[in-house]
C-alpha cells in the first residue's frame, strides 16, 4: 500500500489502523458460538434494508453515485450486505425442514434479490453482483435443484436485451470497451490498457519495490484500490502474483475444509458462502485488470485500500474461525 499510495504516510497509517481494528473484530467474532452469530441474522438484515432505503432517499451522492449515508460519519451500507445476506439465508434454511420445497427457495431468493436491487439502483453494479453471488452460494450449498439453476441461466440469457436496456450508459460502454479496449484508449479502455502494460512490464521477477514506472508516473488509475494487483505485478513480477495467489488459495482451501467438518448446518452454509465469496472477489478483481471482466469496481480483498471492506472481510473470516473452534471442541 505504501508504494501504491505514492509513499503517502497518512494513508499507510490510516490503513494500518483499519487493519488493527479488523484483527480485533476478527478475534472477537472467533470466540462466539454459532447460536450467538445466528441471533444476529434477522436484526442485521432488517438494519441493512433500512440503511439501503435510507441511501435511496437521503444518501450522499459522489461522482453521480448515491452509495453513502451520513449518520454523523459516512458509511456505505452495501458493504454490510456482503455479510448480512449469507447470514440471513443460512439462518433461513437452518429453520426449514429438509428436503426443501420450491417455495422455500423462492422465499430465499426474494430475501436475496430485494437488497441486490436496492444496491444496483445506487448504482453499484459490482457490489450488487458480489452480494448476489454470496446469496447464490448459500442456495447452492442448500441443494438448490440443478434444473432450477439451468432454468435461471436460460432466463438470464434470454433477458440480456432487457437487462442491457436498464444498464447506465457508462456500464454499457464498459462492456463494449472490454471487447475492444483500443476503441477508447483514453477513456473507458484506459484502465485496462495501462493495467496490462504494468503487468507485462514487470516480467517474472519485477522491477523492484518502489521502482514501478507505470505506478509512480501515475499511468495506472485507482492503483491503491481496484488496480492494486497491477502494482504488485510491476514491482514484484509474476513471482509476487504467485505468492499472493498461494496465500489466497491457502485461506480458501482452509475455509472449505472447515465448512466440510462443520456438523452444524447453519455454520456449514455460512462458512461455505463466506469462503466462496472471498474466492469470487479475488477472481473478479484479477479478471477486471486482465480484461476478462468489465471494470465494475471490485477491490482485492485484504490488499486494496479501504477500511470498510477490510473490516467486513475480517468479520467473515472471524465467523469461519468460530466454526473451526466449534469443530475442534467436538474432537
Amino acid at each position: 500500500q505504501y508504494s501504491a499510495s505514492d509513499q503517502d504516510t497518512g494513508k499507510l497509517i490510516n490503513d494500518g489502523i483499519y487493519i488493527l481494528i479488523s484483527i480485533i473484530i476478527m478475534l472477537f467474532i472467533a470466540q462466539l458460538n454459532h447460536n450467538h452469530i445466528k441471533a444476529l441474522a434477522t436484526p442485521l438484515y432488517v438494519l441493512l434494508i433500512i440503511l439501503l432505503l435510507g441511501v435511496t432517499f437521503w444518501g450522499v451522492s459522489i461522482n453521480g453515485a448515491k452509495r453513502w449515508l451520513n449518520i454523523g460519519m459516512r458509511i456505505q451500507p452495501s458493504e454490510l450486505a456482503k455479510l448480512a445476506i449469507p447470514l440471513v439465508l443460512a439462518h433461513f434454511f437452518s429453520l426449514r425442514s429438509q428436503p426443501y420445497k420450491i417455495a422455500d427457495f423462492a422465499l430465499a431468493f426474494l430475501l436475496l434479490v430485494i437488497p441486490c436491487l436496492l444496491i444496483a439502483k445506487q448504482p453499484d453494479l459490482g457490489t450488487a453482483i458480489l452480494v448476489l453471488l454470496s446469496g447464490f452460494y448459500v442456495l447452492v450449498l442448500a441443494d438448490l435443484p440443478w434444473k432450477l439453476i439451468v432454468i435461471g441461466i436460460v432466463l438470464f440469457i434470454c433477458s440480456t436485451p432487457v437487462i442491457w436496456h436498464f444498464l447506465h450508459p457508462y456500464q454499457q460502454h464498459r462492456i463494449l470497451t472490454l471487447l475492444n479496449p483500443q476503441s477508447d484508449p483514453l477513456g473507458k479502455g484506459y484502465h485496462i490498457i495501462q493495467g496490462m502494460i504494468a503487468i507485462g512490464s514487470g516480467g517474472f521477477w519485477g522491477k523492484g519495490y518502489l521502482q514501478g514506472t507505470q505506478t509512480h508516473l501515475n499511468f495506472i488509475p485507482e492503483k491503491n484500490t481496484d488496480f492494486v494487483i497491477t502494482v504488485v505485478a510491476e514491482e514484484f513480477g509474476y513471482l509476487g502474483i504467485i505468492v499472493i495467489l498461494g496465500l489466497y488459495l491457502t485461506i480458501i482451501l482452509r475455509g472449505l475444509h472447515i465448512m466440510k467438518r462443520s456438523e452444524n448446518y447453519f455454520s456449514r452454509l455460512l462458512c461455505g458462502s463466506i469462503t466462496l465469496s472471498l474466492a469470487s472477489y479475488v477472481f473478479i478483481n484479477m479478471g477486471m485488470v486482465t480484461a476478462i471482466f468489465p471494470v465494475v469496481g471490485v477491490p482485492l480483498p485484504l490488499i486494496s485500500y479501504g477500511g470498510t471492506a477490510t473490516i467486513v472481510i475480517a468479520t467473515g473470516l472471524g465467523i469461519v474461525l468460530a466454526a473451526a473452534k466449534a469443530n475442534s471442541n467436538k474432537t
